[in-house]
């Protein structure tokens, strides 16, 4: 394999070739899928964690014996925790680098889980939510900002798309799981159980701490030129491997225009050449998320208080994510082929229009045809969300920017779970999804007004 140096001017390096330069002349291979699905685990148990607590929030509320005030507050526990989460690791992972941060997290909301399967009490279940979502907060900004780092651009939004597929697998195979132990051994102990199988998850924080480096482009983005081209090297090496060929010569695109290595930092992101960017993501997570959550936190709960049963319910939720399935990998083809931009406000007119029939649905199979709707634009939201988000920052301030944009969202997801009950109580089932519907609508108006694009271009040329 031929060595392609980086731009420190080190002996027997070729001066002008980045490690973006680098990245994108490479084939997707089985190397590369790999670390994809090790990172779509990440997203899964972010994604499974947060169905869970839907669906199962009305077991909790029965078993601890929870007012709806108080059925808020515990789900609003989880959402505080990831917004700490997001907006220390997202800074720490541009200082120290991502794969130190994203294996702590692991550890983190794999112990808190475990612990939460034996809370006694609302405070107990409270305190410990709180601590998982510290550790599910942490690690997804670093995940998203490290499939970003280490995915050609062709192959980024599909990658993406990828990921948020097995988290949706993973979210309607959680909730027939739930339904079926709720059913089996009641819902006292059935809630408890679920919290409990989290913790085997965390046994893949062993596997990324052996096996998955640290992004090239972070210690490049350092001024780290030799380690950079070191773990470089060694990527290619497997690159190489799985493709079976020599790898091609990369051109020469964007290395001369790089700018010097900045300093990581909050202050980074207000510069001249950062602060729409900031807006922009800032506002997007913002808005998205507080409908997002509200819909996501509550549906299970509320139509169990329309009568439904807590059975059915979850069985309704597991049958709207398993007919949304398909939208996911459409959204990813769609950024490639129409852009990011567009497929993310498409994306937000869905959810606008299946929110309305939503709230205005009645019947166990109408309310499945209707949400399943809604979930489709849920989940391409998410798909073109963390495919676009890593795009708009450059790489020292990279999983900073994705990290406070996710705040963002989780403050909005705190904000999401103690407003419902409000909304309910001044407008009913219906004006609550109408509500949401509105917000989503006004998402779109601003994804088009000021949203950049960012289809098939490199991070460096992205960014420089």
């Amino acid at each position: 394999m031929t060595s392609f140096p980086s731009r420190s001017g080190a002996p027997n390096e070729a001066p002008g070739v980045s490690i973006g330069d680098r990245f994108e002349r490479l084939p997707f291979t089985g190397y590369q899928k790999k670390l994809v699905w090790v990172l779509a685990l990440c997203y899964l148990v972010d994604a499974v964690d947060l169905s869970m607590q839907s669906f199962l929030l009305a077991p909790v509320s029965q078993d601890l014996g929870l007012t709806g005030a108080q059925a808020g507050l515990v789900a609003s526990s989880v959402f505080v925790g990831m917004a700490v989460g997001a907006t220390a690791a997202g800074a720490i992972a541009d200082r120290v680098g991502r794969r130190t941060v994203l294996v702590t997290s692991m550890f983190v909301w794999g112990v808190a889980s475990l612990l939460t399967a034996f809370a006694w009490d609302m405070e107990s279940f409270v305190v410990l939510r709180l601590i998982t979502g510290i550790g599910l907060g942490a690690e997804l900004p670093v995940a998203f900002t490290l499939l970003a780092e280490f995915v050609p651009a062709a192959r980024r939004a599909r990658a993406n798309s990828e990921l948020v597929i097995l988290g949706a697998f993973g979210v309607v195979a959680s909730n027939f799981i739930a339904w079926g132990v709720v059913s089996a051994v009641g819902p006292s102990l059935g809630w408890r159980l679920m919290f409990g199988v989290m913790f085997a998850v965390a046994g893949l924080a062993l596997y990324v701490r052996r096996s998955f480096p640290e992004s090239p482009r972070w210690y490049e983005s350092r001024g780290d030129h030799a380690q950079a081209d070191a773990v470089m090297s060694r990527f290619e090496q497997q690159v190489e491997a799985a493709h079976g060929a020599p790898l091609p010569d990369p051109e020469t695109r964007v290395a001369e225009k790089l700018a010097p290595p900045a300093e990581p930092g909050l202050r980074a992101l207000f510069t001249r050449g950062n602060l729409r960017r900031t807006a922009f993501g800032w506002a997007m997570w913002l808005m998205v998320m507080l409908p997002f959550f509200g819909i996501g936190t509550w549906v299970g709960k509320l139509l169990v208080d329309r009568g439904m049963s807590v059975a059915s319910s979850i069985a309704a939720g597991a049958l709207m994510g398993l007919a949304a399935l398909p939208s996911i990998y459409l959204a990813g083809r769609l950024m490639d082929r129409i852009g990011r931009k567009l497929t993310l406000a498409a994306a937000l007119v869905l959810v606008t229009v299946g929110a309305l029939a939503y709230g205005y649905a009645t019947g166990f199979w109408v309310v499945v045809a209707f949400g399943a709707v809604m979930q489709m634009g849920l989940q391409s939201i998410a798909t073109a969300l963390n495919t676009y988000t890593p795009e708009l920052f450059p790489t020292e301030v990279r999983a900073t920017g994705v990290g406070t944009s996710q705040t963002l969202g989780r403050a909005a997801a705190v904000v999401a779970p103690i407003s419902v009950p409000l909304i309910v109580g001044l407008w009913g089932y219906t004006g609550t999804f109408v509500t949401f519907a509105a917000l989503f609508a006004l998402a779109a108006v601003i994804v088009l007004a000021f949203g950049p694009e960012s289809r098939s271009r490199s991070l460096e040329e992205l960014t420089r």
